[in-house]
């Protein structure tokens, strides 16, 4: 080999290493620059092995809390489809429906062409369907507050977003940091006895395997049915009365704030309870405390400021 082919070698060489830094510089912790499209395997919440090739351009999406992650994670250029429940944020409504929560239309979602779907537990047909067509699905439907970290990560992962994955989920755990320093001087039995009505007839709350839960317990409340195994237990107006809520939230969706009042008074023995005396009963966003999503560390923070309003900014 003489000196010029020598020299155009090296040249060549440095040429090629320095395109194969490049790339690996841009996907620095934190940037907003992501990772290129190519073929990834991911486990979804059904320990599901699923495996997508190539990049996402086009996703549709069939949970609301999971329609709330895509926009959290700026892919919403990439949504294509959602159903009629998936109603935050507000632009999500102006997305193309594909049906309900429950029944999503099949063949609307064909005709859409999807790279992906995010769909939940109970679209297990859909899932088949959409798989025969190796349309690839996760199914993601979390119901804690963990899982609703596992979700943002992987759905970030799927759609190439994973350093903005990375800070959705850092700011979420700001928020409930932030709450859970406030918090830090409060002893055990001062925190406030919390009942969250979760439906009125019957009466259903909340036990100790719920997300609402997690969320009362990260804002410093006491679930009233904690000692309760289950996610919606149905409970009695004398169970309520017996364990004497300081604080009652319930969904806003339920009534006016006077109406609601009203039935709470009417009940056997409800008059004695701390949080009718003290005048101390919430309207609560239905969607931001039922809903394990995104804006779950929002949810911790005005639960927390309506249980310890000195201690947090009022609303």
């Amino acid at each position: 080999m003489n000196k010029y082919c020598l020299k155009m070698c090296l040249l060549l060489l440095c040429a090629f290493l320095l395109m194969a830094v490049i790339p690996a510089g841009c996907a620095q912790e934190g940037s907003d620059d992501e990772s290129p499209g190519g073929e990834v395997t991911l486990v979804d919440l059904m320990k599901r092995e699923v495996t997508i090739a190539g990049t996402v351009e086009k996703i549709i999406s069939l949970v609301p809390s999971n329609t709330e992650v895509l926009f959290a994670l700026g892919l919403e250029d990439k949504v294509i489809g959602v159903t009629d429940y998936c109603n935050y944020p507000p632009e999500a409504s102006s997305k193309e429906s594909v049906g309900g929560f429950a029944d999503p239309s099949i063949e609307v979602i064909l005709t859409l062409e999807p790279d992906l779907v995010l769909a939940g537990s109970l679209h297990q047909e859909t899932v088949a369907r959409l798989e025969e067509r190796d349309i690839p699905v996760l199914v993601l439907e979390p119901q804690s507050m963990e899982q609703v970290y596992e979700t943002i990560h992987t759905v970030g992962t799927a759609a190439g977003a994973e350093n903005r994955a990375k800070k959705v989920v850092s700011e979420i755990r700001k928020q409930i940091d932030g709450v859970e320093k406030k918090l830090a001087a409060l002893a055990e039995d001062e925190k406030i006895p919390v009942y969250y009505e979760l439906y009125f007839d019957p009466l259903m709350s909340i036990g100790n395997h719920s997300f609402i839960h997690e969320v009362m317990t990260a804002a410093g409340g006491k679930n009233i049915f904690a000692d309760i195994n289950d996610n919606y237990p149905t409970v009695s107006p004398e169970a309520v009365a017996a364990r004497n809520p300081r604080v009652i939230l319930y969904p806003d969706d339920h009534g006016t704030a006077e109406m609601v009042s009203e039935q709470f008074y009417a009940r056997p023995g409800w008059v004695e309870i701390s949080a009718l005396k003290e005048k101390r009963i919430f309207g609560v966003d239905s969607d931001l405390f039922n809903r394990p999503g995104p804006r779950m560390g929002q949810a911790v923070q005005e639960a927390a400021a309506l249980f310890y309003p000195e201690l947090f900014d009022s609303r």
